[in-house]
């Protein structure tokens, strides 16, 4: 099994995301090969940015961590950066790819537009897909339009303007509860900064709060709000994700793997692992490779 952790779709763009932090081209572009990457579009592989797949027209199917999601026109997949990702390369539909760096949202999403769309503030755990979301071509439309301009140094600005007006819209369209924790999603991207960076180490909820000085109590409602879920779910979920791709991206033995997340006995991080997905991580890497 190739080794992932590093690999990333560049593709070869007019609007470069070096850049701006931005970029889009069209789907049937990558499923006919006319744009040039880095690696095997269909073959899985972890993307180091966010994605945005938007389908104008006929189905399109496309695997985000093990899941697959069928689109037709009109949908919308919200894809977060180091997830693991592939194209079908057997999908028809037509449409839009449109890829921003985390830097591009830090520097240019305020801190009401975070709090106020869920699938941004929660997007470590959950790809988001939203359903006959019409303002798709009114959006591209719109992006074209502006792009053909010389717009010199207020360029990025107006794009990631246009970028939070569309995701609100989804937001809205998708009939989530629109919620803020009173300015403090800074503490809660800490939290999930500190999780990815942790979680090897360490599950514990009381260890996060007292890294972030805050009571157990807090933490969990600061967890809640963001990700319907509490700190200690949210820790063990991410947990299991990483797991999933170490899985998939690597050549670990299950001690290792063991070893590796910090479990003393290959046999707990099995129980733990089988307690989360219902399957063993050996019945789980041969469902995404068969068996040897």
């Amino acid at each position: 099994m190739e080794n992932n952790d590093d690999l990333e779709t560049v593709p070869d763009s007019k609007e470069s995301i070096q850049d701006i932090g931005f970029q889009w081209f069209k789907l049937e572009d990558i499923y006919s090969r006319r744009i040039r990457t880095s690696v095997d579009p269909f073959v899985s592989h972890r993307i180091k940015y966010f994605t945005l797949l938007l389908l104008t027209e006929g189905e399109a199917s496309h695997q985000v961590d093990f899941i697959t999601y069928t689109l037709e026109k009109g949908y919308c997949l919200f894809i977060s950066h180091e997830r693991i990702h592939k194209f079908n390369k057997s999908s028809t539909g037509r449409g839009y790819i449109m890829n921003f760096t985390e830097d591009f949202m830090m520097r240019n999403f305020s801190q009401s537009a975070f709090s106020k769309i869920s699938f941004l503030s929660n997007y470590v755990l959950n790809p988001a897909m939203f359903k006959d979301f019409g303002d798709i071509e009114l959006f591209i439309t719109a992006l074209k339009r502006e792009l053909a301009l010389d717009l010199g140094i207020i360029k990025e600005n107006l794009v990631a303007s246009m970028l939070t007006v569309f995701l609100l819209k989804a937001q809205l369209h998708a009939g989530h509860s629109v919620k803020s924790y009173h300015g403090d999603f800074g503490t809660f991207s800490k939290f999930q900064y500190l999780v990815s960076m942790y979680h090897r180490e360490s599950r514990s909820a009381k260890h996060y709060a007292s890294l972030l000085n805050l009571s157990y109590k807090k933490l969990n409602k600061l967890s809640k709000v963001f990700t319907e879920s509490t700190a200690k779910d949210y820790i063990n979920d991410y947990t299991i994700l990483e797991a999933k791709r170490s899985l998939a991206a690597t050549n670990m033995s299950i001690k290792e793997m063991a070893f590796e997340y910090g479990f003393k006995e290959a046999t707990n991080f099995i129980k733990f692992f089988k307690n989360a997905t219902g399957d063993t991580p050996m019945k789980f890497r041969e469902t995404i490779f068969g068996s040897p």
